[in-house]
This record gives structure tokens, sequence and C-alpha cells, in this order.
């Protein structure tokens, strides 16, 4: 009998690894046996949004603490139900959030907690994505690409979504958005050009542009400006340069990053490992702050599909 697509994927992955210098003790083809393998301890759990909820209730239900890629689910109410069972079976779930712990924002965080400027009241975020590297992520037929689904935009937003709640510890009240979907053949997929307006409880003004095209990059990959009440500023631009502005004063912070340490998946499954994991800590995020991002990238779309403002109840 010869050996199954799944084993010899399997049997690439392992030599990959092996390339790079890992040594991987065992693997599974079935989820219910790795869940009921009493030497695994925790789980990361990085597959689509719509896949989620079956494998993490798997795991979560055979008591293994678990990272989830965000969104834990592409419904509310599968995260309701991820947040349900890991309260029954008392397990830590940390949602892959993964923006509070990219080292710019953290820093933009800091220095708004340390007073460096006033309290804000507008913030501007801008963040483009290469249609390229997306077409790689999801081929044509994805369903990532469904439009009525609201294609890639609650997976591309959900991450700023939450930033903004961490940024300014306040909740939303109001959204205001418009989508423009752009046709690619080079690669068969979808490009989008969305922008939105929130408003906070904190009377805080925050908005976004979040772009995927084939169009040349004009500036940075990201960019975001924090305003307060006096026309200081703290500015992230690029993931590796912070500048702070205030007085006629500047300061300028390089980060020298590694390509994993701008994207801040690396220090996050470093955290999740060393302190819920082993030091068993509660994660600083939570399967309701997913729930909530989950909730403003919505909000996202039935703005623009309405054409309307759409009042938002966290």
């Amino acid at each position: 009998m010869l050996p199954g697509p799944s084993f010899l994927k399997n049997m690439e992955n392992l030599k990959f690894a092996d390339g790079l210098g890992f040594k991987i003790k065992r693997f599974y083809t079935e989820i219910e046996k790795m869940a009921s393998d009493p030497e695994v301890e925790a789980v990361i759990c990085a597959i689509p949004p719509r896949f989620m909820v079956p494998v993490a209730a798997e795991i979560i239900g055979a008591g293994k603490t678990a990272l989830l890629e965000c969104p834990p689910s592409d419904k509310l109410e599968g995260i309701d139900q991820l947040s349900e069972l890991a309260k029954r079976q008392k397990v830590k779930v940390m949602p892959g959030l993964y923006y509070r712990f990219v080292p710019c924002f953290r820093k933009v965080k800091d220095l708004i907690e340390a007073g460096e400027i006033g309290s804000p009241v507008s913030v501007g975020f801008k963040e483009f994505v290469p249609a390229d590297s997306l077409a790689r992520q999801w081929s044509p037929d994805s369903w990532s690409w469904n439009i009525s689904n609201g294609g890639p935009i609650p997976m591309m937003t959900i991450f700023c979504m939450d930033l903004a709640r961490w940024i300014l510890k306040s909740e939303p009240i109001s959204f205001s958005a418009s989508i423009r979907w752009l046709e690619l053949p080079k690669y068969g997929t979808l490009g989008y050009q969305v922008t939105n307006v929130i408003r906070f409880k904190n009377n805080v003004v925050w908005s976004n542009e979040f772009t995927s095209d084939d169009s040349p990059q004009a500036g940075p990959p990201l960019k975001m400006e924090i305003l307060d009440h006096e026309g200081n500023a703290v500015i992230v631009d690029g993931p590796e340069k912070v500048i702070l502005r205030t007085e006629g004063e500047r300061k300028e912070w390089s980060l020298q990053l590694s390509r994993t340490e701008r994207c801040s998946h690396k220090t996050e499954d470093k955290y999740f490992l060393r302190s819920v994991v082993l030091k068993k800590e509660e994660p600083v995020v939570n399967l309701t702050d997913a729930k909530k991002a989950l909730m403003m990238s919505l909000a996202i779309l039935k703005s623009s599909q309405s054409e309307n403002p759409v009042s938002f109840k966290s």
C-alpha cells in the first residue's frame, strides 16, 4: 500500500525542518491522536478561521493550553463556543492578536502611558499588503476571496481593531466605512481599498486605510500617527521607526529587528510559551478581546454594505 498524500506532505515538512536545524520528535496525521497524547502540553493552532472551531474544540476539550490564530472563528458564535468550552475545561486559551506584541506598537503604548504626550484625540493608521503576498497565501479558488463573506477583510483588519482598543483603552461606539474591490487578473484574486473611521467612547477618532493591490508601494508598509490636544504626536513610520514630536522637539527610535520580529509572531509565540504555558499565567489577551475585534471588523463590512454609519455595542 502506497503512503497517502498527507503522509508524504508530512515527510516533506520533516525534511524542511531538518534543513533549518530543527529535530521534530514526532508528528501526527490525526488531531484526536495529538490531543490524546499526554506529552503534548500546549498547541499553537494556525489554521483558517472557518475551520478553527472543531479543531480548537478538540484541543481545548483535551485540556491543552492553546494559542489560536486570529480570528479564532469566522462567526461570533464560534468564539462563544470556544470560550464556554475553555471555561468548563479550565483551559487557558490565547488568541493570536499579535499587533500587541509588535515592538513599534509596544513602544507607542509605553510613550503614551509614560505621559510623553497628552491624551490622544485622533489616530491615523495605514497598512499596505502587497497583493502578490496574499495571492501566495490564498489561491484564486480559496474561500477567502468570497466577497459575500467579506473576502479577506475580517482577517486583515482584526489585528488593527484590537490594537485600537488596546492603545486607547476604550470601546468603539460607531463605524463609518467604504470598501473598493479591485480585479487582479495577474493573480486571479482581488485587491482591496478600505477606508473607515471609528469613534470611541473617550471621544477619540481613529481612521484607517487598509490597502492590498499590485501598485508600487508608496512609503512604508504601515504608518500610524497619534495626536493630542496640543498637536504633540507619536508616529510609527514603518515597523522599525518610532518618532516622538513635542513642542518643537523630536526624538526618534530605530528598532533593529529581524523579519519575524517585525511581524512579531516570534515575540507572541515566546510570550505564549514562557508565560502562559510554562509559568501558567493568564494571557494578556483573551477570547473576549478576539470577539470584540471580530465584531469591529464585521462592523466595517456592515457599514460599507449599507453605505451608512453603524452604531456599535460591545
